[in-house]
């Protein structure tokens, strides 16, 4: 049985939805501004996994290196359990913590979500050394 003037019907019919409903950032938006906000203590694979919900935080790390051209610090750990270890990344810089900002800020207004405001952006950059 079909509803008639359903609001989901409407808005999708009108293409409102875009412009009324607020549209959820994306798991590399949300990884990105878990990584900027570690600051100098960085960040584990594990620690995004847990905080983000999200694996492979290698795989994101080196997306921004690549992408940037910029060089994360890596220090390796070992478990807590004694097997194995992970990386902890950091970024080095201020300067490179604004690369981040900037693409952050650059794919939110391309993908219409929320861009991250100045107050925001200085507290960010003063977890970072200058050089």
């Amino acid at each position: 049985m079909e509803k008639k003037n359903h609001p989901s019907q409407v808005a999708s019919q009108n293409n409102v939805a875009s412009s009324i409903l607020p549209k959820n950032p994306p798991k590399k938006h949300r990884a990105r501004l878990y990584m900027l906000g570690t600051g100098i203590n960085g960040f584990t694979e594990n620690e995004i996994l847990i905080h983000c919900r999200l694996s492979s935080a290698r795989n994101y790390a080196s997306e921004l290196e690549r992408k940037l051209d910029i060089t994360l610090d890596r220090i390796d750990e070992p478990n807590p359990d004694g097997i194995g270890s992970h990386y902890r990344y950091r970024f080095k810089t201020a300067q490179d913590a604004q690369k981040v900002i900037n693409l952050v800020n650059e794919r939110a207004e391309q993908g219409n979500y929320q861009t991250l405001d100045k107050e925001y952006v200085n507290n960010i950059l003063s977890l970072y050394p200058t050089k």
